[in-house]
């Protein structure tokens, strides 16, 4: 008697595949008559072949400190992440992993770097869904893109305004404010853009919101990670 054979696909679209789809896949398996050729991660509304998932599904630890950082293309906030994950895994002497996003257009685009550090190695192959740090490096994406629907409950929200934190309140998207409310975010706010003028840094707002991450997550002692960021700037960028 020949075994059950079961085909289908994933990734369309260039959709992730998360621990949540490949759950549902071994869930068809599973089931009294499998559906066959079947799609996970869309909906298939023509064929009306796809698998039904959990999107809160998750097989990654609880201690996994997950941040993700919004970033504009060229002013270096990739290059700091990757320093930043040097840092947590040389310094801090914990597990990292980050992946980072680049729309075509780069330069001038936005980059999402996901970053992940914990004490027990990372075997996380997909984006993060779900992040208890979000950084947004330009002010003006908040009307552009949804990033705080990737906010865990009581996640920190990190964000470079021109406006001074007594008055920025209002100048936030309603949905924003939704958001921030409904999941007891933590608002910071810094102006790293008049920051990085005043110190002669140019756009280059990437390492002042790096400290600014430091200082709030509590990854490291504050005078160990400003030390560690200086070291880290002699490496990348002396030459």
């Amino acid at each position: 008697e020949l075994p059950l054979m079961v085909g289908g696909r994933y990734g369309l679209g260039s959709k992730e595949f998360t621990p949540a789809m490949a759950k549902a896949v071994f869930d068809n398996l599973d089931a009294k008559t499998p559906v066959q050729s079947f799609t996970v991660g869309i909906n298939d509304d023509v064929t009306h072949l796809s698998l039904n998932y959990d999107e809160h599904f998750t097989t990654e630890p609880a201690d996994i400190f997950r941040a993700l950082f919004y970033g504009l293309g060229s002013d270096g906030t990739v290059g700091a992440n990757k320093n930043t994950i040097k840092i947590i895994s040389g310094d801090a002497g914990l597990y990292a992993q980050g992946y980072f996003v680049y729309d075509s257009k780069k330069s001038g685009s936005m980059t999402v770097s996901h970053v992940r550090f914990g004490k027990n190695p990372i075997r996380a192959p997909y984006q993060i869904a779900k992040a208890r740090f979000i950084g947004c490096h330009q002010f003006s994406f908040l009307e552009k893109y949804e990033m705080l629907d990737k906010a865990e409950d009581n996640a920190i929200f990190l964000l470079n305004s021109p406006f001074h934190s007594s008055e920025v309140w209002q100048h936030l998207p309603i949905e924003v404010q939704e958001n921030i409310v409904k999941k007891h975010l933590k608002l910071y706010v810094i102006n790293a853009t008049k920051i990085a003028e005043e110190t002669g840094m140019g756009s280059r707002i990437n390492v002042i919101m790096q400290t600014a991450f430091f200082g709030i997550s509590g990854v490291l002692p504050k005078d160990e990670a400003i030390a560690a960021i200086k070291n880290s700037i002699k490496k990348t960028y002396a030459k």
